[in-house]
């Protein structure tokens, strides 16, 4: 173990976190982290993954990532940069002016077409709307004259009620007896508790609002049932709050990495929490009120 991996494990267990944890708030696979401790990093998939692996590491257990990569830059492996040669660059400029020459010249041999086309379309249009108003100055009026001189309505329809009032529908009456729907009754029970997991069996509205408050620093995750992630997985500052929709999840887990630091309310109801622990898991399962 080199002197990086030995400050890298010893914040980790500072925090409380096992590498099962860590592999959960890093997403990196366990054997790598155990790799980085150890100072094994010919077992990582490649040397570019070394450097952003630790730099992961170090930011989920609080260590400022940049300093302590410049501390220990020795232990790094060197990464190696292939660069481009002259040579090879040129080709492929040149086959990028050509595309682009091609392309303008396509554009300018169909010009003339799309113009004609639209001088043909405008002509089009100014015919028929001297067509339109041809026929509209032809149409008859609505009005006649007499031979008095004197203008005339023209019959019209006679079907309308007599004494000139029309029939005015009176609007249905509402059933006196017809009750608004109630909002169904929400309860939340503890199934049980298993290591740093609590299990609550919530039932209610289909509609459902979890809010997150935070005092102090936490990691937090929020995944369904297939585990994918609710919310991408951080770690939140004092003051910060978020707000995730459960509308239609059967199932929703919460992972906190300072439980004494976030507040959880199901809408607007707090959860209780049922252990004392500072890494828990909080797994709600979710049945919609008849």
């Amino acid at each position: 173990m080199n002197e990086l991996g030995t400050r890298l494990k010893e914040a980790r267990i500072a925090k409380g976190y096992s590498l099962e944890d860590l592999q959960d708030v890093t997403k990196i696979q366990k054997r790598y982290l155990a790799g980085i401790e150890e100072g094994n990093y010919s077992m990582m998939p490649g040397q570019f993954y070394v450097r952003a692996f630790i730099k992961q590491y170090a930011e989920a257990v609080g260590l400022n990532a940049d300093e302590l990569l410049e501390q220990h830059k020795s232990e790094m492996p060197e990464t190696s940069k292939e660069q481009v040669s002259p040579s090879m660059a040129a080709p492929v400029q040149s086959r990028r002016q050509s595309i682009s020459r091609s392309s303008s010249s396509r554009i300018n041999e169909k010009m003339p077409m799309v113009i004609v086309a639209l001088f043909i379309v405008l002509i089009l249009f100014v015919m028929w709307l001297f067509y339109y108003m041809a026929t509209r100055d032809d149409a008859p009026g609505e009005e006649a004259v007499n031979d008095d001189g004197l203008q005339y309505e023209a019959p019209g329809d006679e079907s309308a009620p007599a004494g000139g009032e029309e029939a005015e529908e009176e609007p249905a009456e509402e059933d006196a007896g017809e009750e608004e729907p109630t909002e169904p009754e929400t309860s939340m029970t503890v199934s049980g508790t298993d290591g740093q997991t609590t299990t609550f069996a919530w039932t209610g509205p289909a509609e459902r609002e979890l809010v997150i408050n935070v005092s102090g620093r936490s990691w937090v995750a929020v995944t369904d049932n297939s585990q994918a992630d609710l919310t991408p997985p951080r770690e939140m500052q004092a003051g910060e709050s978020a707000s995730i929709d459960l509308t239609g999840q059967s199932y929703v887990r919460v992972r906190l990495g300072a439980t004494p630091n976030v507040e959880l309310t199901l809408n607007g109801e707090p959860i209780e929490y049922q252990q004392n622990l500072t890494t828990q898991n909080i797994v709600i399962e979710f049945t919609d009120a008849q």
